[in-house]
């Protein structure tokens, strides 16, 4: 059975992060996250973890190269080829293009969570962001001009965050059982 791994992309403030977490702790399985990994690198270059130094210093270790970066969030957890894996903070189609290469023969799925307007709102006030302006500049940085186009249209899965964590942990997880088993069958069936 070809195992899989559990991609998670969403706009800022879409609930991702806090997703992925419940779905790796449900699963058991590890987790990895680009926006860790960013911040690791930002406060070891001394430059603080603002959204704007965080976007800066992603947008650097792309343009650094790709396949180096998905190799180093890859290699936060002590995680080998084979096992399954949650990776958390996708904000390009071309890294996830180079994770699917990086972990294969494993599966890499893209779970898409979206997010109406008004609970991300309240969400980056939440987080202290409370001026439009903020967040449009945030949204207008090439860390996230993909996302709401691009990743959306390939997820294999897209879930609505405006629900309960424990519904859509349940929906993911469901969603990734029922995989499995269809894997499974077609593996028989060959």
């Amino acid at each position: 059975m070809k195992p899989v791994i559990l991609g998670f992309a969403g706009s800022i403030a879409s609930g991702k992060s806090t997703l992925s977490i419940e779905v790796a702790s449900s699963l058991g399985w590890q987790r990895v996250s680009f926006g860790d990994y960013v911040r690791t690198v930002a406060q070891h270059q001394g430059l603080g973890e603002s959204r704007e130094v965080l976007q800066t210093v992603g947008a650097t270790l792309v343009n650094q190269g790709m396949e180096q970066f998905c190799k180093a969030v890859l290699a936060q957890m002590d995680w080998e080829p084979g096992q399954p894996l949650v990776v958390d903070g996708i904000r390009h189609a071309e890294i996830l293009s180079t994770l699917r290469r990086l972990v294969a023969p494993s599966e890499l799925l893209l779970v898409f969570v979206a997010v109406n307007n008004s609970t991300r709102e309240a969400r980056l006030i939440e987080r202290g962001l409370t001026h439009r302006e903020q967040w449009q500049q945030f949204e207008a940085h090439s860390t996230e001009a993909q996302v709401q186009t691009v990743l959306q249209a390939i997820a294999d899965f897209t879930v609505d965050s405006t629900q309960k964590i424990e519904e859509l942990v349940k929906e993911i997880v469901t969603w990734v059982q029922q995989l499995r088993k269809e894997i499974i069958s077609q593996s028989f069936n060959k």
